[in-house]
Order: structure tokens, then sequence, then C-alpha cells
């Protein structure tokens, strides 16, 4: 039992070490995700100034085209994002699911040491009877 409970403790701390890494994972997306959206709002603000002073419908045409493939890359991290938010939740109820395991082994490895227990207690109570028994047969003779 010792050893199935050794055994579940592992895969515990695996779990929770992948879960950290998820999660980690989903930090680095959202940060990525949220620069990629800062760095559009930017190009945006500095189209719109460009355009009240004045600029050229080339130069426009470049922005537009910056600020188009800025928001499919920000399509792009946004699934990525939500990708990796599933992966961190399928990798939080494993650890959830290995956690419950190891506990319910443990509790029923307590239940078998105590059962254990009684059963020695019990033994122990027949044998002292059985000496007490015997004992009190000898004064008898």
């Amino acid at each position: 039992m010792d050893s199935v409970l050794s055994y579940r403790k592992r895969q515990e701390s695996i779990a929770q070490e992948k879960l950290v890494v998820a999660e980690l994972a989903v930090t680095q997306a959202l940060e990525r995700l949220n620069h990629k959206k800062s760095e559009i709002q930017e190009l945006t603000r500095a189209l719109g100034k460009k355009q009240e002073i004045g600029i050229m419908a080339m130069e426009i045409g470049r922005y537009e085209n910056k600020i188009e493939l800025g928001r499919v890359e920000i399509q792009q991290l946004e699934k990525i994002f939500q990708e990796k938010k599933d992966i961190a939740i399928r990798k939080r109820l494993r650890l959830l699911e290995k956690v419950k395991d190891h506990k319910a082994l443990k509790t029923l490895k307590e239940q078998q040491n105590k059962s254990w227990r009684q059963y020695l207690d019990k033994k122990e109570t027949a044998m002292l009877d059985e000496v007490a028994i015997l004992h009190h047969d000898r004064k008898i003779r």
C-alpha cells in the first residue's frame, strides 16, 4: 500500500508541475496578445494623427496594411490563448483528480491500519484471557 501511495503522490506532483507549466503558458500567451493589441492601438492612433495633419495615400495604405496584419495576428493570438487556457483547465482537473485519488488511498490505508490494530488488539485480549484462564487453572489445582 505504501508503494501505491508513493506512486500516487508522484503522479500528483507531476500533475502539479504540468499545471504550473500550463498556467505559465497561458500568462505568456496573454502577455503576447495584450502587447499586440497595444501595438495595433498605437498604430491606429498614429494613423489618425497623421491623417489629421495630412499624409499621402500610399502611406495611409501602409498603415492600414500593418493594422490589418496586426488584427489577423490578434485573432491568431486569441486562438492560441484560448487553447492554452483550455489546456490549463484540463491540467487543473487532472490535478484535482490525482489529489482525490491520493486522498482516497490514504484514507483507505488509514482504515486498513485501524482495522489491523483492532484485529491485533482482539488477538492480544484473547491471548491474555487464555493466559489468565491457564493461570487461574494452575492456582485451583
